[in-house]
């Protein structure tokens, strides 16, 4: 190879990694217990730090829980256009819990948020336990190449059969470094 298509080489891989620099904020982040019978306790707190969205919380329950549901949507909106979903997806929280599900998102997504729990979660979960989320927050190399700058509503429900036991929101924006 020479210098000169080494130097190409080098430079379109800066124009990429330019191009797929994200920042992603989270502007508001909620968890609602709906079954109080259920949750011990429960916090959640947000940080804004620097380029970076940080959300730390625990639970604790006091009850065995399986056979969990989780029902979850993601819209997005990009200036002067209409909302879009981008996935609605109903599946079984267990069974990725459980490292049953192969899709490769999924898988992604759930090892990049275990690495800051105090625990890898299984199913069932256990009673009187202090599950510990530790400054987790989106590691933006997971996003994919071309991504709008937008915001974002992620919807989260978790269920044990027809009950709801609780759901969650995240909204924010999703930027292009500069």
């Amino acid at each position: 190879m020479s210098f000169h298509q080494l130097r190409l080489l080098v430079f379109s891989s800066l124009i990429n990694c330019f191009l797929c620099a994200h920042v992603v904020f989270v502007d508001r982040f909620s968890f609602i217990v709906d079954d109080h019978d259920l949750f011990l306790s429960q916090s959640a707190v947000l940080e804004q730090e620097s380029n970076r969205s940080y959300i730390s919380g625990n639970m604790m329950i006091n009850r065995l829980v399986n056979d969990l549901t989780l029902v979850s949507s993601m819209d997005i909106k990009r200036p002067s256009r209409p909302e879009m979903r981008l996935y609605s997806v109903k599946l079984n929280f267990c069974s990725i819990l459980n490292n049953g599900y192969k899709n490769r998102f999924i898988r992604m997504l759930y090892n990049n948020y275990a690495q800051f729990l105090n625990t890898k979660p299984k199913c069932p979960l256990k009673p009187n336990f202090n599950y510990t989320l530790t400054r987790a927050y989106v590691d933006e190399e997971m996003l994919p190449d071309l991504l709008p700058e937008c915001t974002y509503r992620m919807k989260m429900s978790f269920q044990q059969k027809s009950k709801q036991l609780a759901h969650m929101q995240i909204d924010g924006r999703l930027l292009t470094k500069r």
